[in-house]
This record gives structure tokens, C-alpha cells and sequence, in this order.
């Protein structure tokens, strides 16, 4: 891997879970994690893991980590929490409200509060990451999808569909343009990386980016511009991003030195398509369509390209992943043998219940 510079900073990254909307259907399971660990950032407390309680939406920061709770609705965080990242405030913890989307950046996490659909921030706040606008924070709007960078994060407002970004603005990451919001279009999807964001915009599908793009990582190419094919979702890493193309396929551009902008055959569309998607710092990852397997790619020093065996195939698979700076997340799929059970178990209830009133 080569390293790099990152303006005056050797810690700042960035990840974004672009899946992550309010309303999002997903399956609840238990919280699968690898990768780097020196937080504890991979260590998934029992309130989400399967031991107590699973979860149904996930988000990957720095070093820190979050997901929502299955039945429930609380954020739990875990990890680094030396800014309070991984403390989410009452107002979505389950104590006077909970959440229904969650996104994480380099050193703060962010919420959709169940019911209002008010965004809420917490952690580090240098930049004004945790300070979400009025027209998203419930003074005088809403939101139903949120994604976070490594100091900025960006909103789809209720209603209006337009895309909404706050916080570190430097390279024009948090000025979304008029394609998405709401000048000449809005967006359907947003993704938050480094320095730049990226949004699929409503009605095209047309992939459109903005800020830091040095490396390409905020021109998406024609394959997912409109140009000659359009997306249905995106995910944005460090330096690079990742789009599923309508029709299955994973296309990335950006930095690839260490091959995170190089999907495999298994996902993009020589040898397989993918259903989810998510990238880290210099790593990616997709959930195989059909097999339900989690695909990793790109840089491994800690382990963060390679899913364990609940998660790729070889016992169990996944339904939602998230990438965070060398981790990942991933929910594990519902074991099919619990399923059966469960099916066996209601038709011995219901013959029961059958015999009971023909005797």
C-alpha cells in the first residue's frame, strides 16, 4: 500500500453507508465483524451480536461503529469514543426516542429519529459535522436518508427530495450542485467519502459527484453517469467510489493502488452482480446477488477484505454490509434451519390446534 498525505492529517478517512434510509426494510440478524480491532471497533457488543439482541441497519466510521436494534429501534455504538462518537444522545437511544437510519464518519455519528424523521449528529463537531441545518434537523425540515464523510455529511430532505450537506466544506464536498439539490434535481441516494459525496439523481439515475477529485474519485464514468448506463446504488471510500449499475453489475473509479476501485468477476458482472455495497478507507465490498455472499477487494493488511466464514458462504451469508476505515460490518443472513424450525414448529401448532376442535 502506498501512503499518503491527507492534508496536514494522518487519520482522517472516510466511509459512508449510502443504503442506509429512513424506512429502510432490512432483516434483522446479528452484527458480523473483521478487520481492525484496536478500538475495539470490531468487538460487536452482545446488545446487537445475536447474544441478546440482532440488528437491522449498520454504519462504519473511523475506528468506531453503530447499529440499529432489532425490535427496538436504539442506536448502539461501540469503539473509539474518545469524542463521543460512539455515545448516541437520548434522543435516539431508545431512552426518548429511536432511530430508523444511521451513517458514521471519521470521528461523529449521525441518526434519523424515529417518527420526526429529524437528523441528529453527535461526536466531534471541528467542522460543524454534528450541527445538521435547519432544513433537515426538524426546524423547518426533515430527512429520509443520511450519509456521513470524514468531516461532512450530506441529507435527502423529506418532501423536497433535495440533497442537503453540512460541515467540512473545503473542497466543495458539502455544496451539492444543482443536478441534486433542487435546482434543476434531487437525489434518491447519497454517499459521503473523504472530500467528496455523490448522489443518484431522481428520475435519471444518473450518478453525480462533487468536491476532492484528484484521484477521479468524484467523476463517475459513463457507465454510471447517464451517459451509457445509470445506477441504483453508490458507496464512497476514501479516494475512490463504487456504484451498483442498473443491472447488477459493481463499477468503481478513483485511487486503486491498492485495487479497491477493481471490483472482481464475482460482482461485476462477468461471474456475478451484486445486491449491496459499501467501501471503506482502501477497501470495498458487495453482497453477491443470488448467493447472498459478502466480496471484499483492496487493500488487507488487517484482515478488512476478508469476510469470515459467517458471512461469505462457507456457513452463512449476509443481507447489509458497511465498511469502515480497516473494519467491516455485515449483518448475517437468518440461518434457514432456524427458519424451517420455525415453520415446523407454527404447522405443529396449528394440527394441534386442528385436532383440538375436531375433538
Amino acid at each position: 500500500m502506498s501512503f499518503r498525505l491527507i492534508r496536514g492529517s494522518v487519520l482522517m478517512v472516510a466511509f459512508a453507508t449510502a443504503w442506509l434510509a429512513a424506512g429502510s426494510a432490512r432483516s434483522a440478524g446479528p452484527v458480523v465483524a473483521w478487520g481492525n480491532d484496536s478500538t475495539n471497533q470490531s468487538t460487536v457488543p452482545a446488545a446487537v451480536n445475536g447474544t441478546s439482541g440482532t440488528a437491522t441497519a449498520l454504519a462504519a466510521g473511523y475506528e468506531h461503529s453503530c447499529a440499529i436494534q432489532a425490535g427496538t429501534g436504539k442506536v448502539i455504538c461501540w469503539g473509539n469514543d474518545a469524542d463521543g462518537q460512539a455515545t448516541p444522545p437520548a434522543s435516539v437511544n431508545g431512552t426518548v426516542g429511536t432511530a430508523t437510519a444511521i451513517s458514521a464518519g471519521n470521528y461523529y455519528s449521525c441518526a434519523i429519529q424515529t417518527g420526526t424523521g429529524h437528523v441528529v449528529c453527535w461526536g466531534d463537531s471541528a467542522y460543524g459535522e454534528t450541527t445538521p441545518p435547519p432544513s433537515v434537523d426538524g426546524t423547518t425540515g426533515t430527512a429520509t436518508a443520511i450519509a456521513s464523510g470524514g468531516s461532512h455529511s450530506c441529507a435527502i430532505q423529506a418532501g423536497s427530495g433535495n440533497v442537503v450537506c453540512w460541515g467540512y466544506d473545503v473542497d466543495g464536498e458539502a455544496t451539492p450542485p444543482a443536478s441534486v439539490n433542487g435546482a434543476t434535481g434531487t437525489g434518491t441516494a447519497i454517499a459521503g467519502g473523504l472530500y467528496h459525496s455523490c448522489a443518484i439523481q431522481a428520475g435519471s439515475g444518473n450518478v453525480v459527484c462533487w468536491g476532492y477529485d484528484i484521484d477521479g474519485e468524484a467523476t463517475p464514468p459513463a457507465s454510471v453517469n447517464g451517459t451509457s448506463g445509470t445506477a441504483t446504488a453508490i458507496a464512497t471510500g476514501g479516494y475512490h467510489s463504487c456504484a451498483i449499475r442498473t443491472g447488477g453489475n459493481v463499477v468503481c473509479w478513483g485511487y486503486d493502488t491498492d485495487g479497491e476501485a477493481t471490483p472482481p468477476t464475482s460482482v461485476n458482472g462477468t461471474a456475478g452482480t451484486a445486491t449491496d455495497l459499501a467501501t471503506g478507507r482502501y477497501h470495498s465490498c458487495a453482497i453477491q446477488t443470488g448467493s447472498g455472499n459478502v466480496i471484499c477487494w483492496g487493500y488487507d493488511a488487517d484482515g478488512q477484505a476478508t469476510p469470515p466464514a459467517a458471512v461469505n458462504g462457507t456457513s452463512g451469508t449476509a443481507t447489509a454490509i458497511a465498511a469502515g476505515g480497516s473494519h467491516t460490518l455485515a449483518i448475517a443472513a437468518p440461518e434457514p434451519a432456524a427458519a424451517l424450525g420455525g415453520a415446523v414448529s407454527l404447522g405443529s401448532l396449528l394440527a394441534l390446534a386442528r385436532r383440538r376442535r375436531l375433538g
